[in-house]
């Protein structure tokens, strides 16, 4: 890196984020930390947030759009990361906020640290209420490889989200590790980021807040695609360990997890738009799941996971 260089990227893919995009912005503007660049990547939005954050660009040269016209959340954040020149990247969602110190307590607890990745506590915001809801704290405090990766495949006190943490750009550059083009994507390539990082810290700051459309366990578009990309992440996270030859040393921490998959899919399923009768989704859909866990890593290989068992 140049001496000019920032020390993070921030990488906010948007689509359509109406009014909540230009306070996404402004609480990145008044961060308490100002060397960093941000790269704004468009998928096409028509509803004026391409236009908002053009004129944010033309006003702070810290800010750059770049217009993505293939793919979803996935590939913009790969385009963010391949453009990006700081030591460390970070992902905000177009529609949530960050908290003034953000950057800074998660750019100091990994420069104290000689961190990869380094993680602090988020909120939900939820629009039919207008109410914030308590997401997670974590606590300061270091972690070894393979405790933190233990902890994120739990699923409960360190979660699979990209937001609310910083990450080593290296780990995505050096491993040749992208994000894929699914839905619940952040399940999918979190375990790899883990999985290559030597030291991940976290603070006690609760610094990110996420924006839900509702308070109660429903999506606002819920779709076939998306259930089969959920069931999807349990044989995605397994087909990763394998590969690196450690999946019966962590197979056991996948358990809340799938525990969370499985007894999830009749909400999802009576939501989403499917064709076939619930009752046959819901039953092929935990079909699925089970095969993830029991089936050889060969024949797990040869599993065409791009067939839907949610039709």
């Amino acid at each position: 890196m140049g001496e000019c260089s920032p020390a993070v990227s921030i990488i906010i893919p948007v689509y359509n984020c109406g009014n909540m995009f230009l306070p996404c912005l402004e609480s990145v503007r008044a961060q308490s930390f100002d060397n960093f660049e941000v790269i704004i990547v468009n998928n096409r939005s028509d509803d004026g947030t391409a236009e908002a954050a053009r004129s944010v660009a033309e006003k702070d040269s810290r800010f750059r759009v770049i217009d993505n016209d293939e793919g979803g959340a996935g590939p913009a954040r790969n385009l963010g990361v391949s453009q990006a020149l700081g030591e460390y990247v970070c992902f905000i969602d177009g529609d949530d906020s960050i908290s003034p110190q953000y950057l800074e307590r998660l750019y100091r607890a990994a420069k104290d640290n000689d961190a990869d990745i380094s993680v602090c506590g988020f909120d939900f915001l939820f629009l039919n209420t207008g109410k914030t809801k308590k997401g997670m704290r974590v606590p300061e405090r270091t972690y070894t490889r393979d405790e933190a990766l233990g902890l994120l495949l739990g699923d409960t006190k360190m979660r699979f989200y990209l937001w609310a943490k910083l990450w080593r750009r290296s780990l995505f550059t050096m491993h040749d590790i992208s994000i894929p083009d699914m839905y619940y994507e952040d399940a999918a390539v979190t375990p790899q980021l883990f999985w290559f990082a030597n030291m991940v810290v976290s603070t006690d700051y609760c610094g990110y807040h996420y924006t839900r459309a509702f308070s109660v366990y429903k999506e606002s578009r819920m779709t076939v695609q998306r259930v089969n990309d959920y069931i999807n992440t349990i044989p995605i996270i397994r087909l990763f360990l394998e590969s690196q030859g450690c999946y019966e040393r962590f197979k056991g921490k996948m358990g809340m997890h799938i525990f969370h998959v499985y007894f999830a899919i009749p909400s999802v399923v009576r939501q989403c738009d499917a064709k076939r009768p619930v009752r046959e989704n819901i039953k092929r859909a935990r079909a699925k799941v089970r095969l993830s866990i029991k089936l050889s890593y060969e024949r797990l290989r040869r599993l065409d996971l791009n067939k839907p068992v949610v039709e």
